[in-house]
């Protein structure tokens, strides 16, 4: 059993926190006298410290009136996740819960203790005009020490604002007396210093788009792991675009089949939710005395035993070796990015080359899409932002058809199943008919732009 926290903070040096300093800030109370606590922490890692290199971390705390384990996850700017699950009697022992969230990270490799961080807290509440706790501030002393074969061991104070119910005001107005926020990184990070080794400078603007969605795809495999909204399509797009640019730039034909491979799962469990959400729309659009029978039961029971079985399917994938090699592989990924604008024409030139087959009978506007996609991203990996933005809206367009064309699949399908089973279709050959009303007019405005 876990519970999750968002937590939004920043640190400052160290300077007098005595409630009389910030009594005079404005919209600020500043109550307590201080409380003392005494928190004892030990953080796991990989031995090559795969958690703190993406900014991960894990501990096992003790003290505090949330003791017990707490897997912090970063959001951006000064946001996290803190995933919290009580002590285990083992306290080497980190439930499954937490290390099933990161084995994207971890791949399998065994966790242990690798740090010891004992933390003296002063804190105080922070209320505002009406009387609501905006933040807490505390004053943390910190004696850390690094385990391992070798030990290291540092001391320092800062201090930290979180807030509560407050908003970035709060941070506005304790800045006056506090100055600037400091650019000390997490507890952890400062205690293992160099032992984090920083990327190197990416050489050119295609190597630093590949490494951004590397690390977009590592963050969305966590968002995957935790069932978050829009997870799976984001994970979905950062593969493509990897894939995009090993096709275009002729990268590892076998990684391009492995990118592949993963797409697919994410996109089976991605296209059964959109599907469902569109034709649960639909229904809920068109007046009740067009709405003959149990449709939105059977459009419940049609798709729900299938999306938890591709949900099923992708946690799998994302627990496999396979998908750790691919992981592996991307994280050593080198583009050679020579002859940038002919890459970026070639693939202008397949969208061109796809609407003459799409004209001749020989090829789908789905084959269209698809090189469009691949455009736009190449475009966007070159900094083209004008093609990246024409071959988003077309890309958008041509999906709507396309939805358009799997709509009327299921809907042909779930209609027959209906009529076998002596319910009235009729609401499914109305929907089925809309559908195909849409593709007409996406299919129009495409003849009038091309």
């Amino acid at each position: 059993m876990t519970t999750r926290v968002k937590e939004t903070e920043r640190k400052y040096e160290p300077v007098d926190t005595d409630g009389g300093l910030l009594a005079g800030v404005p919209g600020v109370t500043v109550v307590g006298g201080g409380e003392d606590l005494l928190l004892d922490a030990v953080y796991h890692d990989t031995a090559d410290l795969r958690l703190a290199r993406n900014g991960v971390t894990l501990r096992r705390r003790t003290g505090g009136e949330d003791a017990g384990w707490h897997l912090k996850l970063p959001l951006g700017d000064d946001a996290r996740d803190e995933i919290r699950a009580k002590a285990t009697k083992d306290a080497k022992r980190v439930p499954k819960e937490l290390t099933d969230l990161v084995l994207g990270l971890t791949r399998g490799e065994p966790l242990a203790p690798i740090a010891h961080i004992r933390t003296k807290r002063k804190r105080w509440e922070l209320l505002d005009d009406d009387g609501r706790i905006a933040a807490e501030v505390v004053e943390d002393d910190v004696m850390a020490q690094t385990l391992g074969e070798t030990s290291e061991i540092k001391a320092w104070r800062e201090i930290e604002v979180e807030l509560v119910e407050g908003g970035g005001e709060v941070f506005d107005a304790v800045e006056r007396t506090l100055g600037r926020p400091s650019d000390a990184p997490a507890k952890l990070l400062r205690l293992l210093g160099d032992r984090i080794p920083k990327e190197p400078k990416a050489a050119d603007r295609i190597t630093a788009y590949v490494r951004q969605q590397v690390a977009e795809l590592r963050r969305q495999d966590l968002r995957v792991r935790q069932d978050a909204e829009d997870s799976v399509h984001q994970m979905r797009v950062a593969s493509r675009r990897i894939r995009s640019i090993l096709q275009a730039y002729k990268g590892s034909r076998s990684l391009r089949e492995e990118l592949r491979w993963l797409g697919g799962v994410l996109g089976e469990a991605r296209d059964l939710e959109v599907l469902r959400e569109h034709l649960q729309a639909e229904v809920d659009a068109l007046p009740a005395e067009l709405v003959l029978g149990n449709v939105r039961q059977r459009l419940t029971e049609t798709f729900a035993p299938r999306e938890q079985a591709a949900r099923a399917e992708v946690l799998e994938t994302l627990r496999s070796k396979r998908y750790f090699t691919l992981l592996d592989r991307l994280d050593t990924l080198r583009i050679r990015s020579a002859k940038a604008r002919k890459r970026l024409r070639d693939t202008r030139r397949r969208v061109d080359r796809a609407w003459r087959n799409e004209a001749r009978g020989n090829g789908t506007l789905h084959d269209v899409r698809k090189a469009a996609k691949r455009a736009r991203y190449v475009a966007e990996a070159a900094g083209k932002k004008k093609l990246a933005r024409r071959m988003k809206k077309l890309t958008k367009r041509l999906g709507l058809h396309q939805d358009s064309v799997v709509a009327r699949q299921e809907l042909r399908a779930i209609g027959v199943q209906s009529h076998l089973d002596g319910d009235n279709g009729f609401t499914y050959g109305l929907l089925h008919g809309r559908q195909q009303r849409r593709a007409e007019r996406v299919e129009e405005s495409l003849r009038r732009k091309v």
